[in-house]
């Protein structure tokens, strides 16, 4: 069996900065450039891939490529999210987590969020996972619990909010 080599096309918005697979997961496609979009209007030095879809060893393949490391978007319910949410991360081989608020939550509490982002601090240390990016209201911060600590997260999360 032949493999199909993907083949990408560039977002109308951000151009050769967010490619889009052409055999992306069609169920997940527009949250995907959604939160893309809003990490490439945060931050000018980003690149973007939305991955082919593939199911293999039982999950789903990482939704991105983020300056060529592996990463996937979760769309989490709550606060609480952010511990499943890198877990499942790290089984998908990604180094980067995206932390998509605007999916599900209409109002973000910085210090719980903060406080399960800064409980993933051996993810970083360990550089299991190397950046993880918040989404809200269209923008998006890179926070490392690694670098940064409880109350410096939660200040960045504040940026986020309307």
């Amino acid at each position: 069996m032949q493999e199909i080599e993907p083949e990408y096309y560039e977002d109308e918005l951000y151009g050769e900065r967010l490619l889009i697979s052409t055999h992306a997961d069609q169920n997940e496609l527009q949250s995907n450039i959604r939160a893309a979009r809003a990490i490439l209007n945060s931050f000018d030095d980003v690149v973007i891939e939305i991955n082919p879809h593939s199911i293999s060893f039982g999950h789903k393949n990482p939704e991105y490529t983020i300056c060529n490391q592996l990463g996937d978007r979760k769309g989490i319910m709550g606060e609480k999210g952010v511990t499943a949410g890198f877990k499942s991360a790290k089984k998908q081989g990604c180094k980067v987590v995206v932390i998509d608020l605007d999916e599900h939550i209409m109002q973000v509490r910085a210090f719980e969020l903060s406080k399960y982002i800064s409980r993933r601090k051996k993810d970083f240390d360990n550089m299991a996972i190397t950046d993880c990016y918040i989404v809200f209201c269209g923008n998006a911060v890179r926070v490392n619990a690694s670098r940064q600590t409880r109350r410096e997260i939660e200040e960045m999360i504040k940026i986020l909010m309307p």
